[in-house]
Formats: structure tokens, sequence, C-alpha cells
């Protein structure tokens, strides 16, 4: 099962996104759409459902599912309902807390992921799903990776021996300085989404200053700074708008795309 690299992945927070997501997705500029889980009122509340209302829209959506806050029954029935509902994909992160002392293991979450349609033994999926569990040709299994940790980048290649097929990176308030651990990272042979914010504005940089710990670049100097990167490293892009502007972001993603290897 042979995905094709998506070259621009946008993240989406709010209602208001879905539209512009489609819309983007229909002049080429975005190839998937990735939809978070998060327990506030944003449109993707629920990445599942979030990730539906794109793909209703014909855009590849890549739902996330965090680990540590869901029994392991739970994570496993989340990632077969993404499965049969013909979504593009997971991400499967791991979650800074374990607050279910039965939550899946990300090697086993993506051993999971990789085995369907089959079923490894021992792993229980609800009678509801087996019917519904057929061949496909292309379902994204990615997993996250830290560029500026030492113990996240030597994690990967587990990560990928268990099955993802794709890498999603922290986002990098300066994308150049990846540069290093994605040339470590190249020869597991499959691509590195580099995360790239969109802060337009000085509230959004402060935002992601504060999430952080760094101010993200400004959207030009952001695009220099992907230029330094060598271009066989930029094979794919995940752009996160931080903050509700979405002011300049088509031609930023525009300029972007023209980046990607």
């Amino acid at each position: 099962m042979s995905c094709p690299t998506p070259r621009i992945i946008l993240e989406f927070w709010y209602p208001s996104d879905v539209e512009l997501v489609g819309r983007l997705s229909s002049r080429g500029l975005v190839d998937a759409a990735f939809a978070q889980d998060l327990p506030f009122g944003t449109v993707n509340a629920d990445s599942l459902v979030a990730a539906l209302s794109v793909q209703s829209l014909g855009v590849t959506a890549i739902a996330a599912v965090p680990l540590g806050s869901r029994s392991s029954a739970a994570s496993l029935s989340r990632i077969a309902t993404a499965y049969v509902s013909g979504l593009g994909g997971v991400l499967i992160i791991a979650g800074d807390t374990k607050s279910c002392a039965d939550s899946l293991d990300v090697l086993e979450a993506l051993r999971f992921a990789a085995s369907l349609p089959n079923v490894p033994e021992g792993i229980r999926v609800s009678i509801y799903f087996r019917p519904a569990l057929r061949e496909r040709e292309c379902f994204l299994r990615a997993a996250a990776v830290d560029p500026g940790s030492e113990r996240s980048v030597s994690f990967a290649p587990a990560k990928v021996e268990a099955g993802a097929n794709l890498l999603m990176s922290q986002l990098m308030a300066d994308p150049a300085s990846a540069a290093g651990a994605l040339e470590r990272l190249e020869p597991l042979g499959v691509a590195v989404a580099l995360g790239v914010p969109y802060a337009p504005t000085e509230g959004a940089r402060a935002r992601f200053e504060s999430l952080f710990g760094a101010r993200a670049l400004e959207p030009r100097e952001m695009l220099r700074s992907l230029e330094s990167v060598p271009r066989r490293l930029r094979r794919s892009l995940y752009v996160s708008p931080i903050g509700r502007s979405r002011e300049g972001l088509e031609g930023f993603l525009e300029s972007a795309l023209s980046l990607v290897g």
C-alpha cells in the first residue's frame, strides 16, 4: 500500500477554515488537510469528525490520534474508523501526558495501522468494523518527530520500522534549523513533512512563542529560511496557521509549493 507524498499538508482549526481548505485544494495549493484532536470549541474538537467534514469536499484528510488520554481499545477503534471511513490517514501521537493507564504504545498503534485491513492476532476490534475492513490503495500512517530533540530523531527509525510511511515534524520557528535532523532522517526512505507555522501578525508570532518557546519568523523570512534547506530534504511541508488571520495565506502557499522538492 504505497501513498504519494503530500507536498503541502495544511492544518485547519475553525469552521471557516473548512471552506478555505476546499478552495485551496481545488487550486492545487493543498494536497492534504490535517485535523488535530482538541478539547475546546474549534471545528476539530474531535479530529475524526473534523477530518470527515473536509474529506466530504474531496480533500484528502489526516486525523490526529493522540494515545495518552484514551484506552488502548478506544485508540484502535479510532484508527480503524479512519481506515473504514476512507480518510486519507492518521497522525499517531504518543501525547505529552499519559492520563489513561491502558493507553496504547505508539509503536503498537503504528503496527496495527500498518496491518489493516488484517487485524493482528490478539487485537480486539468491534464486529461492526470487520466487514468494512477492505484493502485500500493508500492509507497514510504518519508519526510525529521533533527535529530539535535528539531522543525524538533517534526514535524515528523504530516508528518507520513499525509502519510509519510519513513523518510529520514539530512546527519549527526557523525551518533552516531542522536541516541537520532532516539529513539524518533521509536514509529512512519516508518523507518528512517539515512543520512550518504561518504567523502573519505580531499577535500570532507572540502566541507561537508562548506555545513553543521561540518566536516564529515572519512569512517572507520563513520562505527564505525554507529555501536554505537542501531541496531534496523539503519533499513535503506541514503548514499550520497560527491565530485566526488567514490574510496572505494563499500567496504564502503558492510560494511554499514552489520550494517543495
